[in-house]
């Protein structure tokens, strides 16, 4: 099966939409299309793709550059989702591949990347793609005055 990695774009909508809620996240196609809108305004600082299998959207990929004080700059995986109905297919490997190229290209010698606790499958998947647990992230929601 070949897989076809492009930029995203706003007719991917409904399709972005449906991965991040089969991710297991709210998604409101609304917030999603305004979000989408910020990020392919800033093509220097944030690129999102998706990978097509016989033209269905298997998936989405968003990297952003990450410049830092206290070391070289870096590219983030922000997210990454795959449908169950194209999991094992390289739609995930080939997503990672071209975030890394474009790490590259921007000089960037390093790509991190958050997975959530509870995915096992993700942390297999990313550290068969040479990835290492480095960090631990720490989140604190903002959705009230201290």
């Amino acid at each position: 099966m070949t897989v076809i990695i492009r930029p995203a774009s706003y007719q991917d909508v409904p399709a972005l939409t449906a991965l991040t809620e089969e991710m297991g996240y709210p998604a409101d196609s609304q917030a999603l299309s305004d979000r989408l809108t910020m990020l392919l305004g800033s093509p220097d600082l944030h690129q999102l793709w998706v990978a097509e299998i016989q033209g269905e959207v298997a998936g989405w990929l968003h990297a952003f550059w990450r410049p830092l004080l206290d070391a070289p700059a870096a590219v983030e995986i922000g997210g990454l989702a795959i449908s169950l109905r194209w999991r094992r297919h390289g739609a995930g490997r080939a997503l990672v591949h071209v975030a890394e190229r474009w790490a590259r290209t921007k000089g960037a010698t390093t790509v991190t990347l958050r997975a959530a606790i509870h995915r096992d499958e993700a942390a297999d998947f990313y550290q068969r793609q040479g990835y290492a647990l480095s960090q631990r992230t720490f989140r604190k929601q903002l959705d009230t005055l201290d």
